[in-house]
This record gives structure tokens, sequence and C-alpha cells, in this order.
């Protein structure tokens, strides 16, 4: 823009005669002090900037992800038929075809609750 120093005083020469020379003093003041406050500011956001990023690359060390909550124990399940009237009939079929001792054993999963050999070969004679 001023790729002459003849060019800036004629700029200087002119803005003299149009404000004088006390408020050129005034105006140059003013120019230098926005300046300096712009430089200030622009400085104090770099900092700000600069610490942010420092901040948000530290490790952290003392982070411990928060232990879940306990849930709260589920409520039991009431069966609607009585145990001992809905268990009886079946309990009593199944102990009829039973070997002496398979009490302790029955369960849903236990072999107990099959009729032995015995019964099967008596019944298939009673066929024959």
């Amino acid at each position: 823009m001023f790729d002459n120093p003849e060019k800036l005083f004629i700029i200087l020469l002119i803005a003299l005669f149009i404000f004088g020379p006390q408020k050129l003093i005034g105006l140059g003041g003013a120019m230098g002090r926005a300046i300096r406050d712009f430089r200030s500011a622009v400085r104090d956001a770099h900092e700000q900037f600069s610490s942010a990023v420092e901040e948000a690359h530290k490790p952290e060390e003392a982070f411990s992800p928060p232990e879940p909550m306990a849930l709260p124990a589920p409520d039991p399940v009431t069966s609607p038929f009585p145990s001992s009237v809905a268990a009886a009939p079946a309990a009593q079929e199944m102990n009829s075809h039973a070997p002496a001792g398979a009490e302790d054993f029955e369960g849903p999963d236990s072999l107990a609750s099959e009729p032995s050999s015995q019964a099967v070969l008596e019944s298939l004679q009673r066929k024959d």
C-alpha cells in the first residue's frame, strides 16, 4: 500500500491540515491504545485456548468409573395352588414305580421318576 515514504508523508500532511496538530496527537494516542488492547485481548485468548488444549490432552490418573447401583431383590413367585395339594397326586404316582431308596434322588431331572426296568418287564409280561 505504502511502497514509498512520499505517499505516507502526503497522507500525514493532509491529515494534519484536516484535524490540526492537537487532534492529530490525540487520534494517534487513541489509535495506539486500541492496537495495544487488541493485541492484549488476542494474547489472552491464545493463552486460554492453549491451557484448554493442554488440559484436554492431560491423562486423567484419578478417574475411576462409578460402580453400578444394586438392583432390588425380585418379588417371590407364588403358585395359585397350594404346594401340598398340587404335588401330592404326582408324587404318589411317581413313587409307586420307584425302587426303594429312590426318594432321595427325586426331582424333575432325576431318573427316579422313570419306572424301573423290573416294572417295565412286568407290564410287558401282563400284555402277553
